[in-house]
């Protein structure tokens, strides 16, 4: 099985990107089981209703003794597609990462990932400072990482700060495969992400151009695909995703982060109008 993650500072579109990236390996005929990492749970609503959702955590609410079941954690989403979502604690009550750690304790109870799937794709929000967060790569499950990141710098502080996580656990087999580059109309964005992907040691996959079509599927809970197919946006979509698929061995590196100085040294070089 094929174990992808995307990490990225919050907000900057990892969720768009990777349900985007589940529809199309569910289109193409492969079983994809997608896991969203982040205690909002909000990263299967484009692929299962709503009245549909529940968590990992709502689930050990209501099974106080810990003893889940396949069907109290697993939604049905499009073809080929299963769901889960971890949830977390209520803000400001318990530690967000326990949502994760306890969703991979439910991998290895129920043996989820021995179901036949081809591909799991891992939504995670990007606080690898947390333990928890990190608990995807470390666990060597999600041994593919893609950063999503812009060419603001703090999105690009973020990713480098990712990169750094990759490689402490390389040594569990985890890659990095590249960059996703989410265009926020930064001057001169592209090239400067291609030249943030060089200075990592990785690559920077097929862009993705701001486009307001991506708001309203958001708006609409469903993927850019679902929503406006044949759009462009859509087929943005759909190269990235050719790039993630066609991705092979000698695409995934260990990356090498830059430290704190050599990273103030790249913004002030390369950010400038």
């Amino acid at each position: 099985m094929r174990g992808i993650a995307f990490y990225g500072k919050g907000g900057i579109g990892k969720t768009t990107v990777s349900s985007s990236v589940t529809q199309a390996f569910g289109a193409s005929g492969r079983r994809v089981l997608h896991i969203g990492c982040d205690p909002k749970h909000d990263s299967c609503y484009r692929l299962v209703p709503r009245e549909q959702m529940r968590t990992v955590m709502g689930a050990l609410q209501n099974r106080p003794d810990g003893s889940l079941l396949r069907s109290d954690i697993v939604m049905s989403g499009p073809p080929g597609i299963d769901c889960i979502e971890t949830g977390g604690p209520e803000p400001g009550i318990g530690c967000a990462g326990r949502g994760i750690t306890r969703t991979f304790e439910a991998f290895r109870d129920l043996d989820l990932l021995a179901s036949g799937y081809d591909v799991a794709v891992f939504d995670v929000l990007g606080d690898v400072v947390c333990g928890g967060f990190a608990v995807p790569m470390r666990s060597g499950l999600a041994s593919e990482v893609y950063v999503v990141t812009s060419g603001e710098v703090m999105a690009m502080y973020a990713a480098n700060n990712i990169c750094r996580a990759i490689s402490k656990y390389a040594r569990t087999g985890v890659r990095m495969g590249g960059l996703v580059g989410n265009l926020r109309w930064v001057p001169n964005e592209r090239i400067v992400l291609e030249r943030f992907a060089r200075a990592l040691g990785s690559r920077l996959l097929h862009p993705i151009p701001f486009d307001q079509v991506v708001q309203r599927a958001e708006r609409a809970f469903q993927t850019v695909g679902t929503f406006a197919p044949g759009s462009p946006a859509a087929r943005h979509y759909e190269e990235l995703f050719a790039e993630v698929d066609s991705t092979t061995a000698a695409d995934l590196v260990v990356p090498t982060p830059m430290s704190e100085t050599q990273f103030d040294e790249f913004i002030t070089r390369e950010c400038t109008d």
